[in-house]
């Protein structure tokens, strides 16, 4: 009978270290990207507009090269701009690959010929300036 549980015990150590190496294998994969802008105020409306979730834009895209919950918050600080906060999970294996691939397709140039003078990057940046995570709950 001690046999046996010391067996199961093996067992089960056995199966939550592979559940616990899948975990980290799938948390090695994902990039989590937080990034900010400021949009020009007088674009807000246009900007809005399209983004809403009837307007296709580049979202396959976004998906083909392995950009997941892409988010795009906005929000009025007290200097009285406007500024937008966007947020993706990268969940491929060749990050700059992807976004090589992604700045080529046609579509993708057309969206930020329309959508990048709406906007000004903040200091050095020349677009979205990436920000650095500090803080992270899985």
């Amino acid at each position: 009978m001690k046999s046996k549980f010391i067996i199961l015990f093996i067992l089960i150590t056995i199966f939550a270290s592979c559940d616990q190496e899948k975990k980290q294998e799938v948390e090695a994969v994902t990039k989590r990207v937080g990034m900010v802008i400021k949009l020009k105020e007088e674009n807000l409306a246009e900007y809005r507009k399209l983004h809403l979730d009837g307007n296709t834009g580049v979202r396959d895209l976004l998906i083909k090269y392995n950009l997941h919950n892409f988010s795009i918050f906005l929000t009025q600080l007290e200097d009285g701009n406007y500024y937008e906060f966007g947020y993706y999970e990268y969940t491929g294996d060749d990050f700059d690959n992807d976004m090589r691939a992604l700045s080529e397709e046609p579509r993708n140039i057309e969206w930020l010929k329309i959508c990048n003078p709406m906007q000004e990057p903040i200091g050095e940046a020349k677009g979205w300036k990436e920000m650095e995570t500090v803080y992270f709950n899985p």
